[in-house]
């Protein structure tokens, strides 16, 4: 059985080869990977099973599943890291705000803004309406965007870190935010925390509450549907 399980560097192959091709025959993997027929079958079979390959007509392709991946996998073969794309709440109850005292790195035990990653298909509001509920066991309503803004953390002359945040404005009638995993939630005066009497708060943070809690900018969403190899695109 040893003779047939494939290396790291000969599965990143075969995936980074199904990324740029749909619909090889086996033939054609095999050439094109360059590892032994019977060795390749078996890990074909394997992704298979797994619902990472399927074979139509003799072909083979990325599942739906698998496809998901791509971007992600793009950075891994290019060896880069990519910058993270974050989405930042502003949540407002008349003249107070709500802040998360943070748990993890970076920015562990510091005050700031609501954060959270898309998940894949969520537009803005709802990656946010549920990031506030999911931390704060709150609801809370979608006002607009605020602002783009590049950010990276930079220690000992070494970038840990690039964010791409994108700011964003909530409202909330309920007060009675409770503390989940991710931090301590509490409500400030929007003076106070403006005036910058809140210790321990994330100064980029901070800035962003001065400087683009009241602006607004708009940002497209766009759907491209994809069927075979036609592309059309939906607003």
């Amino acid at each position: 059985m040893e003779d047939f399980i494939l290396t790291n560097k000969e599965r990143m192959r075969i995936f980074q080869i199904m990324c740029e091709n749909k619909n090889l025959k086996f033939n054609k993997l095999v050439e094109l990977s360059g590892i032994r027929s019977n060795k390749l079958s078996y890990q074909l079979n394997l992704m298979k099973k797994k619902d990472f390959v399927t074979n139509n007509e003799g072909g083979y392709q990325l599942s739906m599943k698998a496809q998901t991946l791509i971007p992600y996998f793009s950075q891994i073969f290019k060896k880069e890291i990519g910058v993270l794309p974050v989405v930042l709440g502003i949540v407002k109850n008349k003249d107070k705000i709500l802040l998360i005292q943070r748990k993890k790195m970076p920015y562990k035990g510091y005050f700031g803004l609501f954060a959270g990653k898309q998940v894949s298909g969520e537009t803005i509001p709802e990656t946010m309406e549920r990031e506030i509920f999911e931390e704060a066991k709150i609801k809370s309503k979608f006002e607009n965007c605020n602002a783009v803004v590049y950010e990276r953390i930079k220690e000992n002359g070494y970038f840990k870190h690039s964010f791409l945040l994108i700011i964003t404005t909530l409202t909330t009638k309920e007060t009675n935010a409770m503390e989940q995993e991710e931090g301590r939630v509490e409500w400030f005066k929007l003076k106070d925390v403006m005036d910058g009497k809140i210790k321990n708060m994330i100064p980029s943070d901070l800035e962003f509450i001065k400087k683009y809690s009241d602006k607004r900018i708009e940002i497209d969403n766009y759907l491209i549907e994809e069927n075979g190899d036609k592309l059309e695109l939906k607003k």
